[in-house]
């Protein structure tokens, strides 16, 4: 049996220096979101708030700064929202998803429900920029063994 010494008496003597880590890249993907039933908004929120601790963060915006908007998240089973955006011009030169409905507006990533919502930000970034090296945090192999 092994017995630990608890209490301030405890603290090693010499401590290591705490070894530095590069500070991870970080990139912020501000999202505006329209539709949607308030449960999977309840999700969504919940994603956005599980990503401030990663490489990729979400940010949600308000309809008032949809100009600052990186991407357009869309729920395409809303008549109401496939009707103000077929007639909005502010979803040119935007990134938009569209989740779902019948008909998809041209130039958008169309997803399908059920939507896989703890991968939203990569779905998002892929959106995006297919190439971008937020996607993976795998390493590439060497090319030579």
């Amino acid at each position: 049996m092994i017995i630990l010494p608890i209490g301030p008496e405890s603290e090693p003597e010499h401590t290591a220096a705490p070894v530095s880590r590069p500070a991870p890249l970080q990139s912020t993907l501000r999202v505006l979101v329209y539709g949607f039933s308030p449960a999977e908004r309840e999700l969504i929120q919940g994603i956005v708030s599980l990503s401030q601790r990663r490489p990729l963060r979400l940010e949600l915006t308000r309809s008032e700064a949809a100009d600052s908007a990186d991407v357009i998240l869309i729920d395409g089973a809303d008549k109401k929202v496939m009707a103000w955006a077929a007639k909005t011009p502010m979803l040119a030169g935007k990134t938009v998803v569209q989740v779902d409905g019948p008909d998809t507006l041209a130039g958008v990533t169309h997803l399908q429900r059920p939507v896989q919502w703890p991968k939203l930000p990569s779905l998002l970034m892929h959106a995006v920029d297919p190439n971008s090296s937020l996607l993976s945090t795998r390493q590439a192999l060497a090319s030579t063994f």
